[in-house]
């Protein structure tokens, strides 16, 4: 039997539109192919194309089957404290510039540091939870450490 995935209901809906996005491309993707291997007069270029297309299907084709999993082992999170970071939540920080970033601290599987969705397993993640706002917390990641403030606590949608 596989780990059970924590996963929360914005963090669920991402993965499954990230599923149709991609059982659309591979459509796509298969006819593509169909057509490069009717086609017999093809070129060196054309066949590397064709290689190409391949390897994206393959790659696809692998998350898809990482996503299937993912959301066939999954649960619903608890909800979240709103007074304490923790998975579900969202918490914005003030760094030493005195610039606000917001974060959604989520489980590994519905990460996106690009979409502002932190795992709480990163160094990010580590060194807020459990702390309160006003509380400082040292990051320390393979880049360096720093420190944030916690300006804002809130349950994520």
């Amino acid at each position: 039997m596989s780990e059970r995935v924590s996963l929360t209901a914005s963090g669920r809906r991402q993965l499954e539109d990230e599923k149709a996005r991609l059982g659309v491309r591979m459509a796509e993707l298969r006819e593509l192919l169909e057509d490069a291997r009717a086609d017999r007069t093809a070129d060196d270029d054309e066949r590397a194309a064709a290689l190409n297309l391949l390897d994206e299907h393959a790659r696809a084709e692998a998350r898809l089957a990482e996503l299937n999993a993912i959301l066939e082992s999954a649960v619903d999170a608890p909800p979240a404290a709103a007074d304490v970071v923790s998975v579900g939540t969202v918490v914005k920080v003030k760094d030493s510039d005195g610039e606000v970033e917001s974060y959604t601290v989520v489980q590994p599987a519905e990460a996106s540091p690009s979409a502002g969705r932190v795992s709480i397993n990163s160094p990010l993640g580590q060194a807020l939870a459990g702390h309160k706002v006003g509380d400082r917390a040292t990051v320390a990641a393979p880049s360096g450490s720093w420190e944030v403030e916690i300006v804002s606590i809130e349950p994520a949608a």
